[in-house]
C-alpha cells in the first residue's frame, strides 16, 4: 500500500502564503545586517583626551552589526571592554576584551549597553570612557 496525501486547494495556497512569508522575513533581516555601517568613535577628533563622549554617545546611533572604529595612537591609548561596575569605577584589570593597534573595530552583534574605557592611567578618570546603547 502507497500512502498519499491528500491536499485541498486551500491548504496549497495556504503553504505558499506561509513559504513566502518565511522568505520575506529572511530578506528583510538579512538586509539590517546588510545595512551595517562603521561608526567612528569621537568623530573625527577619534579616541582621545579631552572629549566628550557622552555627549557624543547621546546622540550616535549604533545597532547590531555596525562596527565601531576607534581611531588613536596606541602608544598612548588602548580600548578596553568592562562590566558597567568596572566602568563606573574605572577599573581595567577585569576587561572582557582589549584593543591595542590603534585602529580597531569592535563590533556588537546584541542589542544591549556596553562599557568601553581607556586602560591607560587615569585616562579613564579623566573621561575617556564611553558607554554605547546599541539597539535597532
Amino acid at each position: 500500500m502507497h500512502a498519499v496525501s491528500k491536499m485541498s486547494s486551500s491548504q496549497g495556497s495556504s503553504s505558499a502564503v506561509s513559504r513566502s512569508l518565511a522568505l520575506l522575513l529572511c530578506v528583510l533581516v538579512l538586509a539590517q545586517y546588510a545595512e551595517a555601517v562603521t561608526v567612528n568613535v569621537g568623530g573625527t577628533k577619534g579616541w582621545t583626551l579631552g572629549y566628550n563622549y557622552k555627549t557624543w554617545a547621546a546622540t550616535t546611533r549604533v545597532k547590531p552589526w555596525d562596527s565601531m572604529f576607534f581611531k588613536y595612537d596606541p602608544r598612548l591609548h588602548n580600548v578596553l571592554v568592562v562590566s558597567k561596575a568596572d566602568y563606573d569605577a574605572c577599573r581595567v584589570n577585569r576587561p572582557w576584551a582589549t584593543y591595542k593597534s590603534g585602529k580597531d573595530y569592535v563590533k556588537f552583534t546584541k542589542s544591549g549597553t556596553y562599557y568601553l574605557i581607556c586602560g591607560i592611567a587615569q585616562h579613564c578618570q579623566a573621561g575617556m570612557k564611553v558607554a554605547v546603547n546599541v539597539r535597532w
